[in-house]
């Protein structure tokens, strides 16, 4: 063996040409010829390789397996296939030569320039290849006999296939190419080289100058290079300058260095630019690849967060998914998150999110045994105000997201803090900063301790390592830096560890964080509140049908002992829910697949557009009947063949047995036609409205309780338009169905063509004008504008024919009442926000979220805006705006395009909008319920009788009883789930009235039993039959659910 010369000192102190001289020894590009990185692959060897052309179908194994062996035809590279979202499959065979060295490490090198996942003979996957960051690799045996691999391809890119803009429309035409198909001998010495040069690089770019540090990386790598070079790139060389580096990298940090806590992941999104047919696949091929790194690697940890992603798995790679379990049983391979899917943080109801936690906790529990306890959510447009609530209803005390560094106008001012929300209950927050594709590099350490904004509170912070958004994960080298920056001095410690880990650390810091009220709203992709606006409107209805169906389940389940929870048709509609399908920055092809999915849930539980439920349960006795339903807990009024009908709460009526409502009514019709304008006007309320549909004056009569004298409050402001129509040109700065930036509200344009308005309908019981205009050359509106004798507001029902390129139609509503904050009606309760712009912090709130209504209210008078499919909102001084289209282009250049139905109406009152002072005592919270939850008739439902009410509640008009629903796991177990409204602390007796419920527990979110609750009994009850009672004490906007349980037939 040659000795290996001596070398010297490096001669000059040029920081600048040894710094270049590092940079090409280990570059892909710069003398490849010469240099390090060109010795990385030795010798190669031909592999012999078949093809078959699936076209789009999703085939398995086995049929690949099969066609291949029949029809399979040999290609070579610069073999080319497609199109895009075609499937390919490849089976290579390969032979090693008799004279190939034994101690040769040798890999298999397949590049297809396209997603693909390789297979092993006898059908399981093996490992995900991945061109676009490297991993194209798979050693083998290097033993001379023949071997055969199969290869999925996937004809996409990790990252979407727009055409000329990632995040464009897909094009469809797009061609791959087999670059590459061979094995080769692989050093893995070389490797390891690589990756201390790299490292060394960097510290020599990014530590101070000021430090000694930086030099010493320079110069142990310029060393390195010297002893290298002279030996000709010799064994005893390679390893003698490793350990050199090795030696530099085990120089440890002091006490007080920073520690980043690193945890693998791939954030795959579930679709966005690509359908949910191909996530499980993306999954297959980046958990694959994980695993076999976690082989490698004992320390690492890598996280997943969707349950939808696992159930997936276990259904097509169902040994992937037993190998993953492996590693969870270890407590390596760890699910967070809690969640179905990771879904959009404003946009789903209350109850859909407690689903969403429910059908993902449940999930969780069977993939690795355990419930977990931190909610995962980093890529979500923003955080709902009663997200901390709903987080510990369903056992989480963590939370974890990294999407709020996306403001464009403020900082985040914390990155590990108590979240507290609109109830007061809070969780503990962290933010990794900044990223969560993380690889590890000396820039991404540094750069996480010098975002993190909580030095003295604390000092950890994670760090989620991994490529993401299409799926990716970690590779080889993100593991290697992270073993060499363990404990490297001048660069933030990074310690494998799980998220449960990084919590339990942080938590001893806990009374020195600071804390966050409030929602989390991000200063960005606000726009998502109103994009693809077909899907937001099916998301609502199937809320309420589902609300509905659930109710019916449990009114037959306590009578006839037959009914069940609807798991599948959540669990599908949960899916819809993912942070880029119901936000609507999602391709088309996403779009109709949603559609899809929201149409059969819709024709299986209902008829007539919803108006109208299907019962498939059994029949107890057949008497066909028309049924109505009331599943709110307070009588409803229905509108019925021109008469009023009451509903008791909680009832299930034959629609000929429903009582008739006495109303106070005039013999005169409710609307006057009265030269260029129209009045409308029933007992609580007058509006004159011009040709355009546009609301001149609106007054709001109440009788004082008092003093029983008639007072008047003029509601739109004078001299202004209400049910004003404007429209904005819309062109963001990027992220196009995701951002409506702030300057558009400087291109404002009234919409005032001309129009044709018509009183179609006027009787004494209701009034409709009719009006229709243009909106542009392209666009036109028509909307009734409707007023009943029994309903103290105006209800608009709209239809827009759309067909925009970069606009924003909005409606406006200038109203007589100033208020410093306008209320907005969230997830299990409200939030208020600001009418003014004092600060920048306020000015970035132009657009904001709300779901059923919004309002304004002074003290003893008010306005208020509910609607039945929209969420986007404004409030600028005493102006109510409702965001209803826009027009975006990228993902989908078809988005909203084309017919669109939507109502809202305008409800002015005297008093609170809690308590307002009309005979019919309808707060702004149950008007918009009822608004939002039509009286839906039954088909197919049969008994003998009406069923009523089984439970009420006394004490308060602002406790909703949101969900009733039969237990998941208990069939004589029926969940209540009620929440306080108004934002008020209060005491309330929950009543009982049926002899199968024979106790009641207080409950979680996840149906578990917290502590028993004792029925009592009183005189009162006896009265109105109601057996027992329950004292119940609410925190203003506070969720409790309950376990009733009932007697077994």
């Amino acid at each position: 063996m040659n000795k290996t010369p001596a070398y010297k000192a490096p001669l000059f102190k040029n920081e600048r040409t040894t710094f270049e001289r590092v940079e090409k020894f280990i570059s892909e590009h710069h003398f490849k010829d010469c240099n390090l990185r060109g010795r990385l692959y030795g010798q190669s060897y031909p592999v012999h390789v078949k093809h078959y052309d699936f076209g789009p179908d999703i085939v398995t194994f086995h049929e690949a397996v099969e066609a291949l062996s029949m029809q399979g035809a040999e290609v070579g590279v610069g073999f080319k296939f497609g199109p895009t979202w075609t499937t390919h499959w490849f089976q290579v065979d390969i032979s090693l030569p008799q004279n190939c060295q034994t101690e040769t490490k040798i890999v298999l090198r397949f590049d297809p320039n396209c997603e693909a996942l390789l297979w092993s003979v006898d059908g399981q996957p093996i490992k995900g290849l991945s061109p676009d960051f490297g991993r194209t690799d798979l050693a083998i045996p290097s033993s001379p006999t023949v071997q055969r691999f199969y290869i999925e391809a996937s004809c996409s890119d990790r990252f979407g296939d727009g055409d000329g803009n990632a995040i464009g429309p897909v094009k469809m035409d797009k061609v791959f190419e087999l670059k590459r198909c061979e094995l080769a001998e692989y050093s893995s010495t070389i490797h390891n080289l690589i990756i201390d040069f790299e490292l060394l690089l960097e510290m020599s770019k990014m530590l101070p100058k000021e430090g000694a540090r930086r030099y010493q990386a320079l110069y142990t790598a310029n060393d390195m290079i010297n002893c290298l070079v002279l030996s000709n790139f010799s064994l005893d060389a390679q390893i003698k300058c490793h350990l050199q580096a090795e030696k530099f990298f085990r120089q440890s940090n002091g006490e007080s260095q920073m520690t980043l806590y690193a945890m693998g992941n791939c954030h795959i999104d579930t679709a966005w630019l690509w359908r949910y047919r191909e996530t499980p696949r993306k999954c297959a091929r980046s958990w694959s690849a994980t695993l076999r790194l976690m082989e490698k690697y004992e320390k690492m940890k890598f996280v997943v967060s969707q349950a939808q992603q696992l159930v997936w798995l276990k259904e097509h790679y169902p040994s992937l998914y037993e190998e993953m379990q492996d590693f969870a049983a270890d407590g390596r391979f760890v699910a967070v998150g809690g969640a179905w899917v990771e879904m959009d943080g404003n946009l789903p109801s209350g109850e859909s999110m407690i689903r969403q936690l429910l059908y993902g906790q449940r999930e969780f529990k069977k993939f690795c045994g355990v419930f977990s306890e931190i909610f995962w959510l980093p890529d979500t447009f923003g955080y709902c105000a009663q997200l901390p609530q709903i987080m510990q209803q369903c056992g989480m005390q963590y939370f974890v997201t990294q999407k709020m560094s996306w403001s464009i106008v403020n900082k985040f001012p914390h990155h590990s803090f108590r979240w507290v929300g609109i109830d007061g209950t809070y969780v503990i927050a962290h933010f990794p900063p900044n990223h969560y594709v993380s690889q590890i590099t000396v820039k991404e350490c540094l750069d996480s301790r010098d975002n993190f904004t909580d030095h003295g509170r604390s000092n950890i912070a994670m760090m989620l390592y991994g490529f993401g958004d299409g799926g990716g994960g970690p590779n080889t080298d993100m593991l290697e830096r992270a073993e060499r920056l363990t404990d490297c001095d001048g660069v933030p410690r990074v310690q494998h560890a799980t998220p449960q880990e990084f919590f339990t650390e942080l938590v001893k810091d806990v009374d020195n964080l600071c804390s966050w009220e409030g929602e989390l709203y991000l200063e960005l992709h606000n726009a998502t509140y109103t994009t693809q606006a077909r899907i937001k409107k099916m998301n609502r209805l199937l809320e309420s049908i589902l609300k509905d169906h659930e109710f019916l389940q449990s009114m037959s389940l306590l009578e006839f002992n037959v009914g069940k929870p609807l798991t599948s048709q959540w669990q599908r509609f949960l899916l819809n829910q993912f942070h880029d399908v119901l936000p609507g920055s999602c391709i088309k092809e996403v779009v109709d697949d949603a559609i899809k999915i929201y149409t059969i849930l819709l024709d299986e539980l209902a008829v007539d557009d919803g108006k109208k439920l299907k019962w498939k349960g059994e029949s107890y006795e057949a008497i066909p009947n028309e049924w109505v339903i009331n599943s709110c807990n307070w009588p409803r009024i229905l509108f019925h063949n021109n008469r009023f009908l009451r509903l008791e709460p909680f009832s299930i009526t034959r629609l000929n047995e429903l009582e008739v409502f006495k109303l106070s009514l005039s013999n005169k019709p409710l609307g006057l036609e009265d030269g260029h304008e129209f009045k409308l006007q029933n007992r609580y309320i007058t509006a004159s409205i011009d040709k355009m549909g546009r609301i001149t004056k609106l007054l709001v009569h109440s009788v004082n309780k008092a003093s029983n004298i008639k007072e008047n409050f003029a509601a739109v402001s004078k001299n202004k338009f209400a049910n004003q129509f404007v429209i904005f040109d819309d062109v963001p700065l990027f992220w196009d169905a995701w951002d409506v930036m702030d300057y558009h509200l400087e291109t404002r344009q009234v919409i005032d063509s001309d129009s044709q308005a018509v009183l179609v309908k006027n009787t004494p019981l209701e009034a409709c004008i009719r009006v229709e205009f243009a909106v542009s050359e392209k666009s036109s509106l028509m909307q009734y504008i409707t007023i009943f004798a029994h309903l103290p507001y105006l209800v608009f029902d709209v239809t827009v024919q759309w067909h925009e390129f970069h606009k924003f139609l909005k409606v406006e509503f200038p109203t007589n009442v100033r208020d410093m904050d306008a209320y907005y009606d969230i997830q299990f309760g409200h939030v208020k926000r600001p009418t003014h712009r004092n600060t920048s912090w306020h000015a970035a709130k132009y657009e904001v979220v709300g779901h059923k209504w919004m309002a304004l209210t002074e003290f003893d008078q008010g306005i208020a805006l509910l609607n039945d499919c929209k969420y986007g909102h404004s409030c600028i001084g005493n102006t109510m705006t409702l965001s209803l289209l826009r027009a975006s282009k990228i993902p989908d250049d078809t988005a909203d395009m084309g017919e669109h139905k939507f109502s809202y109406a305008l409800y002015p009152f005297i008093g609170s909008m809690q308590r307002p002072c009309n005979d019919l005592n309808l707060s702004v919270m149950r008007a918009a319920y009822e608004f939002n939850n039509p009286t839906r008739f039954v088909s197919g439902w049969h008994a003998k009788n009406k069923l009523s009410s089984f439970i009420k509640i006394d004490g308060s008009e602002g406790i909703v009883i949101d969900t009733v629903k039969p237990a998941e796991d208990d069939v004589n177990t029926l969940i209540i789930r009620l929440f306080e409204s108004f934002g008020g602390s209060v005491s309330v007796k929950l009543r009982i009235n049926h002899s199968r419920i024979v106790s009641v527990d207080l409950g979680d979110g996840l149906e578990r039993i917290v502590s028993a609750l004792p029925v009592e009994t009183d005189d009162s009850s006896a009265e109105d039959q109601y057996e027992g009672f329950i004292n119940l004490d609410f925190r203003p906007f506070e969720i409790k659910t309950l376990l009733l349980r009932l007697f077994a037939l």
